[in-house]
């Protein structure tokens, strides 16, 4: 599965090893074309699938990311894959404006990458 990451977007400790690390976030709003964005970085909607489908009018979002420890010794690396940890990608006005670590309650169930919070669904439908 593709998606974009912003960077350095999180400063976190490991909850697993206690590490303080900076990580990327992957998340999957806009042209999903493994991009790498900085925070305040405009979001870009052309060249590839979108998510949404195509720029809405307002593009205020707050969608589920990923990350992961980097630190090979952390017990979360398992056969070189961690497991991955939640965080919340907040665009506002089509620019990253935050991304925050988020706890997972164990009692959710999510869809993959979601979109938590949407400001607007009507669309421009013009490329960029």
């Amino acid at each position: 599965m593709n998606f974009n990451t912003v960077h350095p977007a999180l400063e976190f400790v490991c909850p697993f090893c206690k590490e303080q690390l900076t990580s990327g976030v992957g998340f999957r709003l806009g042209a999903i074309l493994r991009l790498n964005y900085q925070m305040g970085d405009e979001l870009i909607w052309r060249g590839g699938e979108c998510r949404p489908e195509s720029k809405p009018l307002l593009c205020d979002f707050k969608t589920l990311g990923y990350f992961n420890c980097d630190n090979p010794a952390c017990s979360t690396w398992t056969d070189c894959f961690p497991e991955v940890q939640h965080a919340t990608v907040t665009v506002v006005n089509n620019r990253i404006t935050a991304v925050e670590q988020y706890d997972m309650p164990s009692d959710v169930q999510v869809e993959e990458f979601a979109i938590f919070e949407s400001a607007e669904t009507n669309s421009e439908n013009v490329a960029e």
